[in-house]
């Protein structure tokens, strides 16, 4: 079913992946916390991931593309994003850059039912960090790209402990993301922390569809 376009999401808190929850308890002067360990969210089993129609990197991120318009009711198919990135239906076996991608997205389209929509790519470098946000994307079922090791899947899970303050302050520490890849017939993965390399993660994509 179609989804109203996504708005900015107001960030509460934030926690930085690699750092150690002793600082922030320093900061808060000893503050005790309630741990909540071991939370999940995730999308819904039966949420609609376009998978790319050729297994190529541009292709993926076009289909990630058309998930996340497609959410939103803007049906602008992958094919159409690879022509604007590529002029052709090339198959490339780096992504786009992200500079390069917001030139593509960040305009004014007018869609085949006569609607006028203006398209803003988002683009959040490395590892999550206003996890929160996250958290949050997922609980409103809302797709996004996690761009990691070259390549784009769809984030569809998070595995997060919660420390509760008690001023009502909340900090939340990833310990696993689950991904489905964006080309076709392959499995998802997970990324685990301790075990992966955050680095190696070069961010998280969104695109919002603009009111007019």
């Amino acid at each position: 079913m179609p989804r109203k376009p996504q708005f900015t999401i107001l960030l509460l808190v934030s926690i930085f992946w690699t750092m150690p929850f002793s600082l922030h308890a320093q900061k808060k002067q000893q503050q005790s916390y309630y741990i909540k360990l071991d939370q999940s969210v995730d999308l819904a089993s039966d949420s609609k991931l376009i998978t790319a129609k050729q297994s190529c990197e541009n292709w993926g991120v076009a289909a990630g593309l058309e998930t996340m318009l497609q959410q939103q009711n803007v049906p602008l198919n992958q094919n159409f994003w690879v022509m604007r990135m590529n002029g052709g239906e090339l198959c490339i076996a780096d992504m786009p850059g992200v500079e390069a991608l917001m030139q593509v997205v960040n305009k004014e389209f007018v869609l085949d039912d006569g609607r006028h929509v203006r398209l803003e790519l988002h683009f959040v470098p490395g590892p999550p960090v206003n996890v929160d946000a996250v958290i949050a994307g997922l609980k409103l079922q809302q797709v996004t790209l996690l761009l990691w090791r070259g390549h784009p899947y769809y984030l569809t899970g998070l595995t997060y402990d919660e420390r509760i303050g008690r001023d009502g302050t909340r900090f939340f520490e990833v310990k696993e993301l689950r991904l489905a890849n964006t080309f076709p017939k392959l499995p998802g993965v997970t990324f685990e922390k301790g075990r992966d390399n955050p680095d190696e993660i070069q961010g998280i994509l969104s695109v919002s569809v603009l009111p007019k």
